[in-house]
């Protein structure tokens, strides 16, 4: 299909500016709390009003009053595509989510949540491949829901994954339990496209287990047969399990397209 007018064109362009002047490529994320003494003012500032928050705003509210108030403080790397390490910076909060900075001007917060569990909930996962275990007189983790929200530096919200379980156990084996997942995605004109994805339980060795929600998160723009491909990455959030009731979250954001991509254009004048 060919574009028959000016402002065809015009339009393209228009959308591929804006897309490449708001977001850049996200990078995978540090699964381990770490400590780094180079955390930039725009990063402490961000920590500061998140713990503070004498106004009691959520999250995302002090978050984007913040990155309005302070964008004169944002400084980014240059994003090295031919290397493939990727650093990230990892602090606790005073609510005890974690917040991740990126080199990228992209950073993450993730949380977990925990509910009294009377043992009686069973998976909802109906699909599940998972071989059941034998447990004898076991006993529950708490309902556990574990969240990873990304935020890109103007302090916009771009997606949320959350996955909800818990885990029997008999200090000899474990038993995952899968109640749900699901993902919310905030990027402004709805751009984001997500495929593969696939949530559940999983028995990972003789005496650990998890519960999971996985997939493709990409997004671009495509007009009357052209297209752009921005960002492509895979996104996978679990929960943990062994034997002993010990649980962990872990995440990961991996880029599978670190260099923008576009499609065939086709025009006339």
């Amino acid at each position: 299909m060919r574009f028959q007018k000016k402002s065809d064109t015009k339009m393209l362009f228009l959308a591929i500016l804006l897309i490449c002047s708001v977001f850049v490529p996200a990078v995978s994320a540090q699964e381990n709390l770490e400590t780094n003494e180079n955390i930039s003012e725009f990063e402490q500032g961000l920590i500061d009003a998140l713990n503070s928050n004498t106004e009691n705003l959520s999250t995302d509210d002090v978050i984007e009053n913040y990155c309005k108030a302070n964008k004169d403080k944002i400084s980014m790397q240059k994003n090295d595509t031919d290397s493939d390490e990727n650093n990230s910076r990892t602090y606790r909060l005073k609510d005890g989510s974690n917040i991740t900075f990126t080199d990228q001007g992209y950073f993450l917060i993730d949380n977990l949540k925990e509910e009294v569990n009377n043992s009686t909930i069973q998976s909802t996962n109906e699909k599940s491949e998972v071989n059941s275990r034998s447990l004898e007189n076991p006993d529950y983790t708490p309902i556990l829901t574990h969240s990873v929200s990304e935020y890109n530096f103007l302090g916009w919200k771009l997606f949320t994954v959350t996955t909800k379980g818990y885990f029997g156990y008999d200090h000899k084996s474990v038993q995952p339990y899968h109640i749900d997942s699901w993902y919310v995605h905030n990027m402004p004109f709805n751009l984001w496209q997500i495929s593969n994805w696939k949530e559940g339980e999983d028995l990972t060795s003789s005496s650990t287990a998890e519960v999971y929600a996985q997939g493709n998160f990409h997004y671009g723009f495509e007009y009357k047969s052209n297209s752009i491909t921005v960002q492509n990455y895979y996104v996978k959030i679990y929960l943990s399990c062994d034997q002993n009731g010990n649980y962990e979250t872990h995440y990961s954001i991996t880029d599978l397209n670190q260099k923008l991509e576009i499609g065939p254009l086709y025009m006339e004048f």
